[in-house]
């Protein structure tokens, strides 16, 4: 298959490996050039959900880290891999107001991410790591940023910062020195047990994107050996994804 875009990848993928899932563009009137999701339903949005996630370097989560390194962060092709989201607790609406119209935004014990960074979560994530990056060069990208209106076209600076997975651990290639300061110190992180200790600590006035993928070139593209290598590595935390957590998640206020 020809794959020149996200949107390409997405379609492609669901169709041909009959995944079920529900691809959503991030700009709707800019399907051709944004970033795609598949969603393991038809909840819009998502943000609760494990996702898969296919985007150019302009998007997340290589954007706040575009200019520093592009050979690094392989500018020229399409990152794809599995996105987990921490929301914003309720004290963020003090902040801006606006979250009380949006209430997906609002964190609750039902998001993956409390199962990804919360009780064997991290231990069972580290270990996938481990095993995939055997097979596959993987990357591990953790985004942050300060409560905002995630529609207004002026958005804020963001920390960003991504690990080289293998399988001892996670080792931290490149960050942006982490302008809004949340981030700061989690390039000391080796494995992500400890990354998701440090993760645990940010409070509810951040937003927290984590990505783990890889980088693919676009053109002729075998997708099922793709879907096969890389993805379906995540398929437990997107299409088998349990919703509660495993261990009691902290009550958000």
């Amino acid at each position: 298959m020809i794959v020149d875009s996200p949107r390409d990848l997405a379609y492609g993928i669901n169709k041909q490996l009959r995944l079920g899932l529900t691809p959503r563009p991030w700009q709707l009137y800019e399907p051709t050039d944004t970033l795609w999701w598949l969603v393991p339903c038809t909840d819009w949005p998502a943000y609760r959900h494990g996702k898969f996630v296919f985007s150019l370097a302009k998007d997340s989560p290589r954007k706040a880290l575009l200019g520093l390194n592009d050979s690094m962060i392989k500018a020229d092709k399409i990152f794809a891999g599995l996105n987990v989201e921490k929301g914003y607790g309720h004290v963020a609406t003090q902040v801006d107001t606006t979250l009380k119209r949006k209430p997906a935004q609002i964190i609750d014990n039902d998001w993956l991410w409390f199962t990804l960074v919360e009780g064997n979560g991290p231990t069972r994530f580290g270990k996938l790591l481990a095993a995939a990056s055997a097979l596959e060069t993987l990357y591990l990208y953790v985004v942050s940023s300060y409560v905002h209106d995630r529609e207004n076209p002026v958005q804020p600076e963001r920390d960003a910062i991504m690990f080289s997975c293998h399988s001892a651990g996670i080792n931290a290639d490149l960050h942006n020195h982490f302008p809004v300061g949340v981030l700061r110190g989690i390039h000391k992180a080796t494995n992500f047990v400890t990354l998701a200790d440090r993760l645990r600590t940010i409070d509810d006035y951040h937003w927290v994107d984590i990505y783990v993928g890889t980088h693919l070139g676009k053109g002729n593209v075998d997708i099922n050996k793709f879907y096969q290598r890389v993805l379906s590595k995540f398929n437990e935390w997107v299409i088998e994804a349990p919703l509660k957590v495993q261990s009691k998640a902290p009550t958000r206020k």
